[in-house]
């Protein structure tokens, strides 16, 4: 045991290092022309963070809280700027659904969804793990992707136990179900609004620039389909890099038959339904879906449907604050120029491309920047310079908007979005595992995505260019700007 203490001690302090002196390496480098020195300080943390992530050389709780804290040390944002991000509404939001997973965790719940997804599925792993992809990418169109997530995350947790596998005893098949779930339900999170947050985010954004307006059914009719074969890339990109290993599932696996439910699963079955409602009403009732999530939590605590107490310690507290991070990051890239630079760095490569090009361009950027924020704040950056960087450059502008809603779904790192983060709170797989299938399925899924656009987005009817946008691009001295016209 302390050969093993030192080992993991010479471990961290060797990545530690390395981080450090990367981060200072790109600090000491001169700083590049168009690039405030306040981003130019925001990149070399950004890079000791995203190193000291990957590498897990500390906790990755621990090095969420080093984000804040560098922000303010080495100036780059403000107090309040740091650390008001890891109490966004967002990220409370997720604080909330992680909550309904571990009361979920607490009743016979779980198990009697296994019990029914077994039964469309079979015993056939492949056939089990295709239902389960496609599933989760259909329902997290209706619900929420983080939802979605964390239901069929718990529901497989007693297939997994009856297995005998648990976090410290992960292998392929839990590694393959795992990442298969988060990343089904983050493609359904693009099809609809009710989805995700970037969905709405990325139609407004739309309407602010060019004053196109794109509602609930013309987005669905443009994205619902694209959606669908992400998550066939998604599926078939799990396959490969961490295939199952097992044809069927064991005899000794099946679910026994369930006894009734008690009085207090039948409460909670009747709150989450309730919760659910409500959460599809928000555009209708103006109220955010974190003050609903919150609500739920304390009137399953008002009718003592599951212990506070037990929800206290088996609450997986990582998973939060590396979400926070994530945010606190985002703001900063957005308020440093950082984010707006790079964009300017890529896309003139694509100026006078094919507009599928330049969507795969906006789809790569996407994906780079949301591995490092949360996808809705990432779609709120990036919708603003894709569209007036693609009618400068000629290139139809709606296509290329739509392409990033989408595109956020390739994260990078598990911080992307709510379903990996959630999925990485259970511990059955590391950030360097997570990276090797979430590349692999970036280059499948956007080589897809960009077929399925040129294909799809003609044959509904999709306009290309806005007459009289009311934001046009500028090309500058600098790269590209916002031109706002009073």
């Amino acid at each position: 045991e302390k050969g093993d203490a030192k080992k993991e001690q010479r471990y961290a302090l060797k990545w530690i290092g390395i981080s450090v002196a990367i981060g200072l390496l790109i600090w000491l480098l001169p700083t590049p022309e168009g690039l405030p020195p306040r981003a130019h300080r925001f990149l070399a943390l950004l890079a000791t963070i995203v190193i000291l992530w990957t590498s897990e050389a500390v906790p990755i709780g621990v090095t969420s809280i080093l984000v804040g804290c560098g922000l303010i040390i080495f100036n780059i944002q403000s107090s309040k700027a740091a650390w008001e991000p890891y109490a966004n509404r967002t990220v409370v939001f997720v604080f909330f659904i992680i909550m309904l997973g571990v009361i979920l965790g607490q009743t016979s719940i779980p198990n009697r969804l296994m019990a029914y997804i077994l039964k469309i599925g079979g015993t056939n792993v492949k056939r089990l793990s295709f239902t389960l992809c496609m599933g989760a990418t259909f329902l997290a169109a209706w619900t929420h992707d983080a939802t979605i997530t964390i239901i069929l995350l718990y529901a497989m947790m007693p297939l997994f136990l009856k297995m005998g596998l648990t976090a410290d005893k992960s292998n392929s098949f839990t590694k393959h179900f795992m990442f298969m779930i988060p990343l089904s339900s983050a493609c359904g999170g693009g099809a609809t609004f009710l989805g995700s947050g970037r969905s709405p985010a990325s139609a407004e954004l739309l309407e602010v620039i060019t004053g196109y307006h794109i509602g609930f059914m013309e987005y669905m009719w443009y994205q619902f389909v694209p959606s669908l074969f992400l998550g066939l890339a998604t599926w078939l990109a799990v396959c490969i890099i961490y295939p199952p290993k097992i044809k069927k599932l064991p005899t000794g696996v099946s679910i026994a038959k369930m006894s009734p439910m008690t009085a207090n699963e039948k409460i909670l079955t009747w709150v989450i339904a309730v919760t659910f409602a409500l959460w599809f009403m928000t555009d209708l009732t103006k109220i955010h879906v974190s003050a609903i999530g919150g609500l739920f939590i304390v009137v399953c605590m008002v009718f003592n449907v599951v212990s506070w107490k037990r929800c206290l310690a088996e609450y997986p507290w990582n998973p939060i604050m590396v979400f926070g991070a994530g945010f606190s990051l985002g703001v900063a890239m957005l308020d440093t120029g950082a984010g707006k630079w790079l964009a300017t760095q890529i896309f003139p490569i694509f100026t006078n491309s094919s507009w599928p090009v330049v969507a795969a361009g906006a789809s790569w950027l996407s994906a780079f920047i949301t591995s490092f924020m949360a996808n809705a704040a990432a779609t709120a950056l990036l919708v603003p310079v894709v569209v007036p960087m693609a009618d400068f450059a000629r290139t139809p502008v709606v296509p290329i908007a739509m392409s990033v809603p989408l595109a956020t779904t390739f994260v990078l790192l598990v911080i992307g979005c709510p379903p990996t983060l959630i999925a990485y709170g259970f511990g059955y797989f590391t950030q360097w595992e997570a990276f090797k299938v979430f590349l692999f399925r970036s280059f499948l899924g956007i080589t897809i995505l960009s077929f399925c656009m040129a294909l799809w987005y003609p044959l509904v009817g999709m306009p290309g260019n806005i007459d009289n946008m009311k934001t046009p691009a500028k090309l500058t001295s600098t790269g590209y700007e916002l031109v706002v016209r009073k």
